[in-house]
């Protein structure tokens, strides 16, 4: 304190504080401690068992994978087995079946009247299955897959159908014909693409209507010897 005022003020205090009269020792009482009520211990020990509990649910939450149950097989590739499977049971054994592993999305719908679901037609030695679906413009196509345990030369079938180009598929020279089929009654008034090839010994057919040629190729190209024991994974 350095000014006349500053220590005039504190001496007033101290005189004023030196006249307060004071209670009786006798009323005098011990601060007590604070000690934590019940109450607030419960508090704590659920807050604690909550969190306890909230971390074990996000941790089991992190462990356990959700699980979706399993889609089952759809009706294209139901019908699709069984057409491979009819056509591996009542053809020779020592013929190949040659099993396409990529099919167009168009043709793996569930099938309708008009552009039915896979199915198999085995006339003597020889195997067809064949493939519809519906197309953007609303008419079906289609494509079988032929093959005979003969080996065989369509170059000059006189079917209507001329060799437009040749493709090197499978090991092999792959021929594309096309045109209006003629040897029909009554003759489709339509066109089609047929690829033909000559394979171990044997002889094999895409026969195709509205599908574009790109497509067919890719369809060549995918298929794989059919087994009877173990299911084709795509």
């Amino acid at each position: 304190m350095t000014t006349p005022s500053e220590q005039w003020i504190v001496s007033e205090l101290r005189r004023a504080t030196d006249r307060m009269p004071l209670p009786p020792e006798s009323r005098w009482v011990r601060e007590r401690r604070s000690t934590p009520r019940t109450s607030t211990v419960a508090v704590v020990a659920a807050a604690a068992i909550l969190i306890v509990a909230f971390g074990m649910t996000i941790g089991a939450l992190r462990v356990e994978p959700r699980l979706v149950p399993a889609a089952g097989p759809s009706a294209f590739d139901v019908a699709e087995d069984e057409a491979w499977k009819s056509a591996r049971a009542l053809i020779a054994s020592d013929l190949v079946l040659l099993r396409p592993t990529w099919v167009p999305s168009e043709f793996r719908g569930s099938g309708t009247s008009a552009c039915p679901l896979p199915s198999a037609f085995v006339p003597g030695n020889n195997y067809s299955v064949a493939y519809s679906g519906l197309m953007p413009n609303g008419t079906c196509a289609y494509f079988s897959l032929w093959g005979q345990l003969v080996p065989q030369d369509d170059t000059d079938l006189p079917d209507g159908l001329i060799e437009t180009a040749t493709v090197s598929a499978r090991g092999t020279t792959v021929h594309v014909r096309s045109g209006v089929r003629t040897n029909a009654s009554p003759p489709p008034p339509f066109s089609e693409i047929d690829l033909w090839w000559n394979e171990s010994g044997a002889h094999y057919d895409v026969l195709s209507h509205g599908v574009d040629l790109v497509d067919l190729i890719r369809v060549v190209r995918s298929l794989e010897p059919m087994r009877s024991d173990v299911r084709r994974v795509r």
